[in-house]
């Protein structure tokens, strides 16, 4: 994600304005929101389904519950997002939404 610097400076070069306070409040609730949504993948997730994958499901599976990207966790194990989709449920990984 990019720091709210970057994202000010970004605005002063495109010529807006930006509310500096805004922005810096709207990026630490989205960095809580994330640090909540990862705690709760890690607790949800049946660790033990997880471990008993071969590599690379293992890893991308982890890949998963830490950063909830399932495209990028698919892309990691090699398989289709589908494929990769019912992994993440028999492991009772969550989507947060």
């Amino acid at each position: 994600m990019a720091s709210s610097y970057e994202a000010i400076e970004l605005a002063k070069l495109l010529g807006l304005k930006l509310d500096e306070r805004a922005l810096a409040e709207a990026l630490r609730e989205h960095e809580e929101f994330e640090r909540e949504a990862r705690e709760l993948r890690r607790r949800s997730a049946d660790w033990e389904f997880i471990e008993r994958q071969p590599e690379p499901v293992r890893s991308a599976l982890k890949l998963l519950v830490e950063t909830g990207d399932l495209r990028l966790a698919a892309k990691v194990a090699g398989l289709p997002l589908d494929e990769l989709d019912e992994l993440r449920f028999r492991a009772r990984v969550p989507i947060v939404l």
